[in-house]
């Protein structure tokens, strides 16, 4: 039997868009939290009816930089973490994705290196690496 409840999602060719209910039940959090974490990692919600979406490759993206080794820790809206005062104080933590977590996140190196992670075919991951996207929008 189908679960019903599962959040809807579809793909327009570049993509999935999945219904915010995706991250209420992945990270256990309110409808409200959930728009507020798109809003923390500047992820342009999709309304459509009484809905609303997000793109997953986007979210993924941002996710795989905020989580990489050396990267600055990340203080979700909601998180316990939000009122520890030194953590908040140590300046190794941000609240909202910088504009150079977004550029490095539509790099072709963070979706070779993605690609490279789950074991993809290693041609792809040259063609990502040797061509910048100028490059293959002129093909």
């Amino acid at each position: 039997m189908a679960n019903l409840n599962m959040p809807k999602t579809f793909d327009f060719g570049f993509g999935e868009v999945v219904e915010v209910k995706y991250l209420e039940m992945t990270f256990d959090i309110t409808p409200r939290v959930a728009v507020l974490y798109l809003k923390a990692l500047r992820i342009k919600p999709l309304n459509i009816g009484d809905k609303t979406f997000f793109s997953l490759p986007t979210f993924k993206k941002i996710m795989y930089v905020l989580s990489r080794p050396g990267s600055p820790g990340f203080i979700f809206p909601g998180s316990k973490a939000k009122y520890n005062k030194t953590k908040k104080k140590s300046g190794r933590y941000i609240t909202e994705v910088t504009d150079a977590i977004l550029e490095e996140a539509a790099s072709p190196r963070i979706m070779a290196e993605m690609i490279a992670s789950e074991g993809r075919d290693v041609s792809m991951i040259k063609k990502l690496i040797t061509h910048s996207p100028q490059e293959v929008g002129k093909k």
